[in-house]
């Protein structure tokens, strides 16, 4: 490994930083979805048997006790209704306030999980941009030794063509990586968006029928 750096020229040390901070980079955002990874059934059907017996406190204390933005973002609708209810508001301005509440607290619970992605995809692009101009540098390399030496010197010319070559693998290697672990991540937040907003009706729904009126 150490002879292809060496052999590709000034142009593999930025190439192989971007592939150290990527792996930095994939390991940290793998380390903040497992620790946002909940039981999002159990999470439901608990909240649920709360809520249908007008245990409102508690429905709140089994949010607390599950991670993810999921669990945090029932929380807040949760407590936002329970603040409106004991204020003897009506149901209608409940409902739109929760809602409110819930939509406005949905981003900041997924900024945890959003965060360094956009560096995956910085690296995704510079890599084999830097691949690429490791391909020109080698050329131009291989030229100039053709120039020096007034005809065709294969050493030269082999030494050149290798940093173009080497460089260029080394960048579409470097960028496969991190575009793979961008696209994974995303998805996953995709689907933690669907959840979010499947909880968020359930809740709005629960409100709108009347089935929280004993909390």
């Amino acid at each position: 490994m150490l002879e292809y750096i060496l052999d590709g020229g000034m142009l593999m040390y930025p190439i192989t930083l971007c592939s150290i901070v990527a792996l930095a980079a994939i390991i940290d955002r793998m380390r903040a979805f497992r620790n946002a990874t909940t039981d999002l059934v159990a999470l439901r059907r608990r909240v649920t048997d709360c809520l249908d017996s007008g245990r409102v406190d508690d429905a709140i204390a089994v949010c607390k006790e599950h991670r993810g933005p999921v669990a945090a973002v029932l929380l807040a609708g949760l407590d936002r209704y329970r603040k409106l209810k004991a204020r003897g508001r009506a149901t209608i301005e409940i409902e739109t306030n929760v809602k409110e509440t819930m939509e406005d607290y949905a981003p900041h619970a997924l900024e945890p999980l959003e965060q360094r992605l956009n560096l995956l995809t910085l690296i995704g692009s510079i890599a084999p941009l830097l691949g690429m101009t490791g391909t020109v540098t080698g050329m131009i390399a291989s030229f100039n030794a053709m120039a020096e030496m007034g005809g065709l010197d294969a050493a030269g010319v082999a030494a050149g063509i290798a940093e173009a070559l080497i460089t260029t693998g080394a960048g579409l290697l470097v960028a496969i990586p991190p575009v793979v672990a961008y696209n994974v991540f995303s998805r996953r937040i995709e689907r933690l968006v669907l959840e979010i907003e499947q909880t968020m009706r359930d809740l709005i729904d629960f409100i709108s029928l009347g089935r929280a009126n004993q909390a």
